[in-house]
């Protein structure tokens, strides 16, 4: 079993996590409700939602949530998680143990894990797994919208966008082989402003200039262009910690013909008013 380890990022009891999830979707920076209505009138293919703690970036995250849950037709939740730590292999999956939290066991799809091993130059790594939150932080606010789905985590790092096409490919072949209905999470925080992140590119109006640097990079994500991307955040020595899962959000939806939109952004400085760290913060969608 793979035991939380983010527990600096939400709550550890069981009712007060369910509280604090709660309170991000009524945030004045959520969505202002509770998801209660299943409507289905979009086919979602893919998601991209930040991961740090709950206080921060919870609200944010709930508007994807909200979405998935007045959407939800899906077995299998593929999450491409930002590698942190840069340890373990380009692909590294950890499928042999199921994942707890304090809201209970969340089943892993061994099988498509297994396709995807034996097809790509992947591994079982759980070293990079052990104490990276960007996939663990999602699972909560999955299971508090749905009981019946399991996931497939996987980190990503150190590939180029042609490697990143064919890996997403890779992913819709053994979907369509499997008769599983998916949906691709990719988990990503935007812009870090700040010292401690080594990072001060802006002196004044910070809060207003992190949030209009990061809205160039999320026009080039909404317009599908992987390249694009990539050269915003070359030409800004941009700290997205994300690169790799939202180029596979990116690859992911093209190749299935998605359209996208933006369902919220802010950053940290906007919440807090505080400027010496300023963290940016999207939930974007694509569906068809």
């Amino acid at each position: 079993m793979r035991k939380p380890i983010a527990y600096g990022f939400y709550p550890k009891e069981k009712t007060e996590l369910i509280k604090t999830i709660e309170n991000c979707f009524l945030d004045n920076y959520g969505p202002g409700e509770l998801p209660k209505e299943r409507k289905n009138n979009k086919n979602l293919i893919a998601g991209i939602v930040p991961h740090a703690g709950y206080v921060y970036s919870g609200p944010c995250a709930a508007w994807l949530y909200k979405e998935l849950y007045e959407n939800w037709n899906f077995d299998t939740i593929v999450i491409i998680g930002t590698n942190h730590s840069g340890l373990g292999y380009p692909v590294s999956l950890f499928i042999t143990e199921d994942w707890e939290t304090p809201l209970g066991i969340v089943k892993v799809d061994k099988d498509f894990g297994k396709k995807i091993i034996q097809s790509y130059d992947a591994v079982e790594d759980s070293i990079p797994h052990l104490y990276e939150h960007s996939i663990e932080v999602q699972l909560p606010f999955l299971q508090y919208i749905s009981k019946e789905f399991k996931i497939v985590p996987i980190l990503i790092k150190d590939l180029n966008i042609e490697e990143i096409r064919e890996f997403m490919s890779l992913i819709d072949e053994i979907a369509k082989e499997l008769k599983r209905r998916i949906f691709l999470l990719a988990s990503s925080d935007f812009t870090h402003h700040g010292k401690i992140y080594g990072y001060i590119k802006f002196s004044k109006n910070i809060i207003e200039n992190v949030k209009k640097l990061d809205l160039e990079y999320i026009e080039k994500i909404l317009n599908l262009d992987s390249e694009g991307f990539l050269e915003l955040i070359e030409e800004n020595n941009g700290t997205v910690c994300g690169i790799y899962p939202i180029l596979s959000f990116i690859e992911y939806s093209k190749l299935k013909k998605a359209k996208t939109h933006l369902l919220k952004y802010y950053n940290s400085g906007e919440k807090t008013k505080e400027e010496d760290i300023v963290v940016g913060y999207a939930s974007i969608i694509s569906f068809i």
